[in-house]
């Protein structure tokens, strides 16, 4: 592989912001930015120069003074020193001026008001003339008009005379007829547009009084009504919000000369005293090209590129407003970056190779082949981008020079200076132009079918062959091909027969017969296949040579040595795998074609020709003879009769047998579900009887020993209260003892009570009496005792308990 280079001032970029042929809005190419205001223009203001009004309309009565002075000729001069006096004193302190009012109690108003000529004078009721509270009356007098507010007033003076009486106030415009007095009441936001002796005045917002002069009243005007305003050289301009304004106004150049240049101007107001100003039209500022006069505005959005001519030369404007001034420019339109990879304009080109492909162009008459990816730029007029192409096809061709990807599995065919040259598995890089590549040769397996075709078809496949090498198609029906010459124009009609994928062959009796069948084959030596034979008759050479061996090897074999089998077409698998023992006939013919086949062929085709033949399949044969084959089916047919009825009787055998076998099943069946069954219930009565066996003796087991728990615990009870008796009685007799024990008369009476209780236990039990003399058998047991004896044996127990006494006292003494 031989590594393709560029030039090195081919450097791709990351980005187009890199590229140095795409002008940015700060470029030294472009005029700047000259969206301003009109302070570079000549005749600049800052505000319009108003004229004040010169009476306070609130007051109708300053009206009427301000016309009588004004009747003086030197009333004029003094009342604007006044203004400008008021104006400096104002600005002095710092403060905003506000608008000017003339004081009618001024000392100079008050002089000139006295000076005026006025021949009017308060007439006594019910004489004179009534002027109504918000109107005026005029009068003339030697030539001047006077005016009267609200009032009655009589004219003393002959040469007065009254000329408009009753005249409201509440009018933009009072003109009396036959005079110079002009009232003008400009409302607020407006601007009144007079001309004073030919030149433009502009009246600010209030009432101004006129008298003398030549006044000419234009008109008023609101300033919320309209976006410009000219009156004589005096302009005022109202750009909107989101609109440019296109002028021609005067500017001074670096030179010293002033010229009449358009401009752009941004939103607000904008104002300019100039004869030579005009303004054009207003434009959105989303406009991506704006064209006024010699100026240019391009708004170049984000992604996009904008084509335009400069004094001749082709420029690309990138993203941004760029401002350019000149008379020799043409826009071109505008591009997308992302949907034109190649944009060109002019001798410029710009192209973006992304990755998996390869850029194709002419530089200077050389092909180039721009492999890396990133953006490319050249301005040159002996450069030329071609197009994409993708980087994994096979070939790739621009003049001389080739990029050939041979894929594993092929080869490429090329000719050097002649001479051919194969091209193994891998990228080849091609610059000489001597050396053809011609295509890819495919090494791998494939696959013929062996057909025995006619004259025509095998034109027909010529040319069809042709055809796709040059592009053509072809022409097919149901029932007919046409296969047109693209070379001589001829139109080929054929109509292949059912049996057009057989290859027709001959036994040794002379039967023909079909055989359906496929050779497969490869190309081992490619340089020795190119150089003995054209590779495009290769299978053509392959499938007559084929179709001749099989020919050869069915002719020395007999039909019967073939078709043993019990059917007419027999298919066999994979010939090279042996045939079981026990399989048919046809099988072993199979695999003796392919032995033989291969046996004839593959030596051959590999030394001459270097081409591997690598198998052969067998996939059916049939009998081509109609009437053979229709006898042969008969037989077929028969056969297969006498094959059914005995399937049928020894399918009938085996019902009849199956039958009976299933009767004897299902009656065993029968019984061992029966023995089953009572064994299930005898073993559920057994399993019955045992469970309440045992629950009955759980229960006495549980009962015997809860009773005899129940009554050992009763006898521990019983005892333990008889002994708990015993010893709370002992204790209560040892007491009393005790206590009798401290008398005389208790001594003895305790010694009764056990007498008492001796006799009384001794007789317990005692059914029957018996008396007996006791002076005739005194030493009997059962004589009662006698008062000697009593007192003897209360003798014996005194001695009993003194001594007993005696002993508690010692046991005392000794603890």
């Amino acid at each position: 592989e031989k590594i393709m280079t560029v030039p090195s001032h081919f450097v791709p970029h990351k980005s187009y912001e890199e590229c140095r042929l795409i002008d940015k809005p700060d470029s030294p190419r472009n005029t700047g930015f000259i969206l301003s205001t009109l302070e570079e223009c000549e005749g600049y203001l800052t505000s319009l120069p108003m004229l004040k009004p010169n009476v306070d309309r609130s007051k109708p009565e300053t009206i009427a003074n301000m016309v009588n002075i004004l009747t003086l000729t030197k009333a004029s001069p003094l009342l604007k020193e006044e203004e400008l006096k008021f104006s400096r004193e104002v600005m002095e302190k710092g403060e905003p001026l506000p608008m000017y009012k003339i004081d009618q109690k001024n000392e100079v108003v008050m002089k000139l008001l006295n000076s005026a000529k006025i021949s009017h004078m308060a007439a006594p009721f019910p004489l004179g003339h009534i002027v109504k509270p918000g109107y005026i009356s005029f009068y003339k007098m030697d030539g001047k008009t006077y005016a009267v507010p609200e009032g009655r007033w009589m004219l003393p003076n002959p040469k007065a005379v009254w000329v408009d009486k009753n005249i409201t106030l509440n009018q933009d415009l009072i003109s009396p007829p036959g005079t110079q007095v002009k009232i003008v009441r400009v409302p607020s936001g407006a601007l009144g547009l007079i001309f004073d002796q030919g030149v433009g005045v502009l009246l600010d917002e209030g009432t101004h009084v006129f008298n003398g002069g030549q006044i000419t009243i234009e008109k008023t005007i609101h300033f919320n009504s309209t976006v410009h305003i000219n009156h004589d050289d005096y302009n005022y301009l109202r750009v909107l919000r989101g609109k440019y304004a296109k002028i021609w106004a005067e500017i001074k150049g670096d030179d010293g000369t002033i010229s009449l240049k358009p401009r752009l101007i941004k939103e607000g107001e904008h104002m300019i005293k100039s004869d030579l100003f005009v303004y054009s039209a207003f434009v959105d500022v989303s406009e991506k090209f704006i064209k006024h006069g010699s100026m240019y505005q391009l708004n170049v959005p984000k992604g996009s590129l904008a084509k335009v001519w400069h004094d001749n030369m082709p420029r690309l404007l990138g993203e941004g407003i760029h401002m350019i001034e000149s008379t020799n420019f043409r826009f071109d339109g505008i591009v997308s970056i992302a949907d034109t990879p190649c944009i060109t304009h002019g001798t410029i080109t710009i192209f973006r190779v992304p990755r998996g492909e390869i850029g194709l162009a002419w530089d200077n008459n050389e092909p180039m082949f721009f492999e890396m990816q990133g953006i490319y730029e050249e301005d040159s007029p002996d450069f030329q981008f071609v197009e994409y192409r993708d980087a994994d096809e096979p070939l790739i061709k621009l003049g001389a020079k080739k990029i050939a990807f041979v894929q594993t599995g092929s080869v490429g065919v090329s000719y050097d200076e002649g001479t051919l040259k194969i091209l193994p598995q891998g990228k080849h890089t091609i610059e000489s132009a001597t050396h053809w590549f011609k295509g890819f040769l495919s090494t791998q397996q494939k696959s013929i079918r062996l057909a025995t075709y006619s004259s025509n078809q095998k034109l027909a496949n010529k040319i069809q062959m042709q055809n796709k090498t040059n592009g053509s198609k072809t022409v097919t029906t149901s029932t007919s091909h046409k296969v047109r010459d693209s070379n001589t124009g001829v139109t080929l009609n054929y109509s292949p027969d059912q049996n057009y994928d057989l290859a027709i062959c001959e036994t040794k009796d002379l039967v023909k017969v079909g055989l359906r069948s496929d050779v497969f084959y490869s190309i081992d030596d490619p340089e020795k296949c190119i150089n003995k034979i054209d590779v495009d008759e290769l299978e053509d050479l392959i499938r007559e040579t084929s179709v001749a061996a099989l020919t050869n090897i069915v002719r020395s074999t007999a039909l019967n040595q073939i078709a043993q089998s019990q059917i007419i077409s027999a298919k066999s698998g994979d010939v090279e795998v042996l045939p079981p023992a026990g399989q048919t006939t046809t099988a072993v013919f199979f695999q003796r074609v392919h032995d033989e086949f291969m046996a004839k062929l593959h030596d051959d085709f590999m030394i001459n020709y270097g081409v591997n033949i690598a198998n052969i399949r067998i996939e059916s044969f049939k009998i081509m003879d109609g009437e053979l084959s229709r006898q042969i089916s008969q037989h077929v047919l028969t056969t297969a009769k006498i094959e059914n009825e005995m399937a049928n009787l020894e399918g009938t055998h085996m019902v009849d047998t199956t039958r009976e076998r299933t009767a004897a099943d299902v009656a065993n069946i029968a019984a061992e579900s029966k023995a089953a069954a009572l064994k299930t219930e005898h073993d559920a009565a057994n399993q019955r009887l045992l469970e309440e066996t045992k629950a009955k003796a759980d229960a006495m087991r549980i009962t015997v020993s809860t009773k005899a728990k129940a009554e050992a615990e009763s006898i521990l009870i019983k005892a333990k209260a008889e002994a708990d008796a015993i010893r709370l009685k002992a204790e209560a007799e040892a007491k009393r003892a005790q206590m009798l024990s401290e008398t005389n008369f208790g001594q003895q009476e305790a010694l009764l009570e056990k007498y008492s209780e001796m006799v009384i236990k001794s007789n317990e039990g005692v059914e029957k009496v018996i008396y007996l003399d006791p002076s005739i058998n005194r030493e009997s047991p059962f004589a009662l005792g006698s008062l000697q004896n009593l007192n003897f044996d209360l003798n014996n127990l005194s001695q009993l308990a003194i001594a007993s006494r005696e002993s508690s006292g010692m046991n005392g003494g000794r603890q």
